[in-house]
């Protein structure tokens, strides 16, 4: 009985001293980090609007980073990377790069190389309609982009 304890209480110690050694990283993206599909595109100017949900474009974000891939018009699968900044009601989009260790993350000059993702400027300012665990919406000065999460 006394050898049964104190096994228990070896492997309880060295359960504690396991988890106080590792460090858990969030990144405080809350509801915004994940995996999103592009579902709609609005034209504010004019109210029409695209029906995006057979096409396969994404936006994945994480830490500070977002990598938007339009899968069927991007046979490399490789996308573009973008730096963010966000608060609780904006979202900026700069530093775009063609995503491509090989010949290295190319900077996007153009901004119209970006318009299949929703993107319309290198300095892309969104103001945030809605963002919880499932839906997003997000518009700039041209369009307002609807997302659901995967």
């Amino acid at each position: 009985m006394k050898l049964k304890r104190l096994y228990t209480l070896l492997l309880a110690g060295t359960a504690m001293l396991t988890l106080a050694s590792c460090d858990i990283h969030t990144s405080g993206n809350g509801a915004f980090d994940g995996y999103w599909h592009l579902m709609q595109v609005d034209t504010l100017s004019t109210g029409n609007s695209l029906d995006m949900s057979e096409r396969r474009v994404f936006w994945g974000v994480q830490a500070h980073l977002i990598q938007a891939i339009d899968h069927d018009n991007d046979p490399s699968h490789y996308g573009y990377l973008f730096y963010f900044e966000k608060d609780d009601s904006s979202l900026r989009l700069y530093y775009a790069h063609r995503h491509n260790r090989e010949a290295g993350d190319i900077l996007i000059e153009d901004a119209a190389e970006l318009s299949p993702l929703g993107v319309n400027d290198l300095n892309d300012k969104f103001k945030i309609i809605s963002l919880d665990h499932s839906r997003m919406v997000i518009e700039d000065n041209l369009l307002r982009l609807s997302f659901r999460k995967q």
